[in-house]
């Protein structure tokens, strides 16, 4: 943890380490790197199905190789031997792998969580709500809790879904 010490009082030091970790309701702790890492896969979970659809298919139909011969005559140094070529099929590819953990974290997060959590996490994170900060959700009443609790809320959900995705926190 980088700590600067200003010389005025310890609240300054205090206030220092919430610019870098996040705190959830039973004081763990998430850095700020990985808070951030967390809310950007949260605001693609809307696209997660089309993006593990067309990685699907991407699989299932693979493009021909490209002929790079176009002078005419054989290619030489060409082996045609189809099974030997390591194919990837979609157990074994690793990004697709990844998205379908991505998606099922998050749903069992959203599932484990309350009401309010899950509103939370929908209008900040998934309705793009550009512009709109957890402030002003709270004071338009989108979200019927007060702004320390709502982000008490979303700091446990988001420790919750690192812990699914098994993230270092730390």
């Amino acid at each position: 943890m980088v700590s600067v010490n200003s010389g005025s009082s310890p609240d300054t030091k205090i206030g220092h380490e919430i610019d870098y970790y996040i705190r959830n309701l039973r004081g763990e702790v998430v850095r700020k790197s990985v808070q951030h890492m967390l809310e950007d896969i949260l605001r693609d979970y809307p696209k997660l199905p089309g993006y593990i659809k067309q990685r699907e298919d991407e699989l299932k139909y693979p493009t021909p190789e490209q002929d790079d011969n176009v002078g005419g005559g054989r290619a030489l140094n060409k082996l045609s031997d189809p099974v030997g070529r390591e194919v990837i099929t979609i157990n074994d590819d690793r990004w697709l792998q990844q998205l379908k953990k991505e998606r099922q974290a998050i749903d069992e997060c959203l599932d484990e969580s309350g009401v309010v959590t899950e509103k939370i996490i929908q209008e900040t994170y998934f309705k793009g709500n550009v512009g709109l900060r957890m402030v002003d959700l709270c004071d338009r009443q989108i979200i019927p809790v007060s702004t320390t609790k709502a982000y008490e809320l979303r700091n446990s959900f988001l420790v919750e879904l690192a812990k699914k995705l098994n993230v270092d926190v730390m």
